[in-house]
């Protein structure tokens, strides 16, 4: 890991509780202009709070955990809003408000419209997950082939623009058309296993991948492995001793998986737990592949300067 995890992670023990701590606390996976400031959301407030959250998370649990939700985004969306409820310096105005032209076409959507210490903003969140197939930051790429780095980051400089737009300002709160906008960007990045390979963007959180029946990296003798679902990628894992498995077994259970798969490297810690000291994406051994990176590229190639 490049980046630096944040230190309130060693305290917490519930997983959704450490899901919110590091949307607040965790570094952007690359540099993005109109980045929140550090610290921000988070308030001075915020480690007494997630302490208390983490002795007692049911309120959480009850407002962000939906039976059947797969998607990471919507379940990140709703931590922020369950912390923008509560935390004393914050104040929600709006969710999701779409925008829309005369003729009913959607122009674009504010995440949250919210006044931070009676200040408006508007605030986009985003966790995003890519792997590199090269030292370019064009070359990130999500595990689905369905999304890229080159996408996104364009998508999100023009979503922090919206309250500028003459459809967004009929409909904005007063006191919000033109205000400041910012983004709540979290996630990790994800590059082969080689010490010459030259990562895109060093201050990230990072991770490797390989093919599922290649060797995975080690960083510590006796490590077990965990399985992490996609609502289980925001925050290094802390599980039980039982959640956990060898690296063969592991490697046998994943071996027929149709798309890449998260695995986190686990030890032992002083408190019980088993907690995450690295983690990795293993890939079908074709990884990517042909049709479906084809149809990515193709794709990419529309976005100015990405391909050359």
């Amino acid at each position: 890991m490049n980046g630096r995890v944040p230190p309130v992670l060693d305290t917490l023990h519930q997983p959704v509780v450490r899901d919110l701590a590091f949307l607040l606390y965790a570094p952007p996976p690359w540099p993005q202009g109109g980045a929140l400031p550090p610290g921000l959301l988070a308030g001075q407030d915020a480690e007494r709070l997630l302490q208390a959250l983490d002795r007692a998370p049911q309120p959480l649990l009850r407002a962000v955990l939906s039976p059947g939700e797969r998607r990471l985004g919507r379940y990140a969306e709703r931590l922020l809003a369950f912390w923008l409820a509560h935390a004393p310096h914050l104040q929600p105005v709006s969710a999701n408000l779409a925008v829309r032209d005369a003729n009913g076409r959607t122009l674009g959507e504010f995440d949250f419209l919210l006044r931070i210490n009676g200040e408006p903003w508007h605030l986009e969140v985003t966790s995003k997950f890519y792997l590199a197939l090269g030292a370019a930051p064009a070359s990130l790429v999500g595990p689905s082939l369905r999304d890229a780095w080159a996408l996104k980051a364009g998508k999100l400089t023009q979503q922090l623009q919206l309250t500028r737009h003459p459809e967004a300002q009929r409909i904005l709160p007063p006191g919000f058309a033109g205000c400041l906008s910012g983004s709540l960007l979290t996630g990790w990045l994800f590059a082969p296993p080689k010490a010459s390979f030259e990562r895109p963007f060093p201050q990230a959180l990072y991770g490797w991948w390989c093919a599922v029946d290649q060797p995975w990296p080690q960083s510590c003798p006796g490590s077990r492995w965990a399985w992490l679902p996609r609502l289980g990628w925001l925050a290094p894992a802390c599980l039980h001793l039982s959640a956990t498995d060898t690296q063969p077994r592991l490697a046998r259970r994943l071996f027929g998986a149709g798309s890449p798969q998260m695995v986190a490297e686990m030890q032992a810690a002083a408190d019980g737990a088993w907690r995450e000291v690295a983690r990795g994406f293993v890939t079908p051994p074709d990884w990517p592949g042909h049709s479906p990176f084809n149809a990515l590229l193709q794709v990419l190639s529309a976005v100015p300067g990405v391909m050359r």
